[in-house]
């Protein structure tokens, strides 16, 4: 994993690894990375992003798996290089499971009430991923179709929930804290808005 590569989490993610792996709020914060603009993006900047920041006691963040220091580049926090396998596999966020695909909503011209799922290839997968080429086994596109529309559902709740967030810092209703956005997500999940 390259330096300028973040594993961006959805609340859905975040809450999904929580109940996996039984961590409290501090191990939460410990296995997650904020990663802090250098600048104030630009509205340019934004609309290029997949999941909006999230505003923070450091400025506005990309919330993502935490990456560590592996020889002379990165890698994720849960990945173990020894075994060359991802720890938290079976709860992983949808980033990784759709690895090596992206998807994207295509809009009927005559009728926006009717849409399909697009798929493709992401620019890392086409950098980065052994398994694309002429070998590739055959997928099922019907499965990942589905795949890639829980992933662009919980994409749009985690936008919705993010401009909420945003607003209410913006309004001075809530501190713009990692720790505070966290608790926010555990009570939706206690109030079971995360289903």
């Amino acid at each position: 994993m390259d330096i300028n590569t973040v594993v961006n989490v959805t609340y859905h993610d975040i809450l999904r690894i929580k109940n996996a792996l039984d961590l409290s709020l501090e191990e939460i914060i410990e296995v997650l990375g904020f990663y802090v603009f250098e600048h104030e993006p630009t509205e340019e900047e934004r609309k290029k992003m997949v999941v909006p920041p999230i505003e923070t006691e450091r400025g506005p963040a990309f919330v993502g798996l935490r990456k560590i220091k592996f020889g002379e580049g990165y890698r994720c926090y849960f990945y173990n290089p020894e075994e060359k396998r991802c720890l938290i596999y079976g709860a992983r966020p949808n980033f990784c499971k759709t690895f090596p695909f992206t998807f994207r909503i295509l809009f009927n011209k005559d009728d926006p009430t009717k849409a399909k799922i697009k798929m493709d290839y992401t620019d890392k997968a086409i950098e980065y991923c052994p398994g694309i080429g002429e070998e590739a086994p055959d997928i099922d596109e019907v499965k990942w179709i589905l795949v890639g529309k829980e992933t662009i559902e919980q994409m749009q709740d985690d936008k919705v929930l993010i401009t909420k967030w945003n607003e209410a810092v913006k309004a001075g209703e809530i501190e713009p804290s990692v720790k505070n956005y966290l608790i926010t997500l555990l009570n939706l999940e206690d109030q079971g808005e995360d289903n």
